[in-house]
């Protein structure tokens, strides 16, 4: 058996694995890629696109909306830095978080505002379960989904776009009933704030516009108005990544750098190479392709 007979074998199952490993669906949350309920593929046809902070230096403010929603990787000093720059220039940045980690960048950013971190709960105003509160934003809802509240007590050039009911509180011990000494609505959940020459809006749940929330209420109208005629860019590095994920990168690092002139070249050489090579042994054993 000829030396190509022997990786031939070898060669179609990996070009099987990254085929599969390409087409397989991404699941994380909010990923631009993911196609089910904790997705956010919907932001797709709104145009969104996915980059890092560090390349905000490159987005035209007028044109472009840096959405960070959900993190739970830890922000560096560049990355707040990266932000404020592009508020400097007047960009519209929307964070969007549940949990606090975005405090963090809130902090770095010298924003007067706070996510709270305790779970929002409403017994009156929800949409299935208490814990899925509805907020008011003018005279419409806006659906929740295991939201926080925002602390904008020191902010006083804030202005709340929305606000849960007074019926809300905040279940501080997160077992699921109001108790004496927990606060008591209503709540920010959406405020506007100015940075620079540009504008923060801070949102205290990180799910209002994954696929299976942002049509629900009045959700997809209150991500259009605050995006205006901007094409959202969704902050993709502060997600904890998977093993399929990062099979994904690789892939599309080396398909990138397999498209280059030189790589194509070379590639084709050797395909051919490998022919001659193969052509010959076939020749000298009679054997045919």
């Amino acid at each position: 058996m000829s030396r190509v007979e022997r990786l031939l074998p070898l060669a179609l199952t990996a070009a099987t694995l990254a085929l599969l490993t390409a087409v397989y669906p991404v699941n994380v949350d909010f990923s631009l890629e993911n196609p089910y309920w904790n997705g956010m593929s919907s932001l797709r046809d709104l145009g969104a696109i996915a980059a890092r902070l560090a390349d905000a230096h490159a987005l035209a403010p007028g044109e472009h909306a840096l959405l960070i929603i959900g993190p739970s990787r830890p922000f560096s000093e560049g990355d707040a830095r990266a932000v404020e720059s592009f508020l400097a220039r007047g960009g519209l940045v929307v964070v969007a978080d549940d949990f606090g980690t975005a405090n963090q960048l809130l902090e770095a950013l010298g924003a007067p505002v706070r996510l709270a971190g305790s779970p929002l709960v409403d017994p009156l105003f929800f949409a299935g379960a208490p814990q899925l509160p509805l907020a008011f934003w003018g005279g419409r809802k806006l659906a929740l989904n295991y939201a926080t509240a925002i602390n904008a007590t020191a902010c006083g050039a804030c202005r709340v776009l929305a606000e849960s009911s007074a019926f809300s509180y905040l279940d501080l011990n997160s077992n699921g009933r109001h108790e004496l000494g927990e606060p008591e609505g209503p709540f920010p959940v959406a405020v506007e704030l100015r940075l620079g020459a540009g504008r923060l809006v801070v949102i205290s749940d990180s799910s209002l516009f994954i696929n299976t929330m942002l049509r629900r209420e009045a959700n997809l109208d209150f991500l259009l108005q605050l995006l205006g005629p901007r094409k959202p860019v969704l902050d993709a590095e502060h997600w904890e990544e998977t093993p399929l994920v990062r099979a994904k990168g690789l892939l599309s690092a080396a398909w990138r750098a397999a498209s280059s002139p030189e790589v194509k070249y070379a590639l084709a050489l050797l395909a051919l190479t490998l022919a001659l090579d193969w052509g010959r042994r076939s020749a000298r054993t009679g054997k045919r392709f």
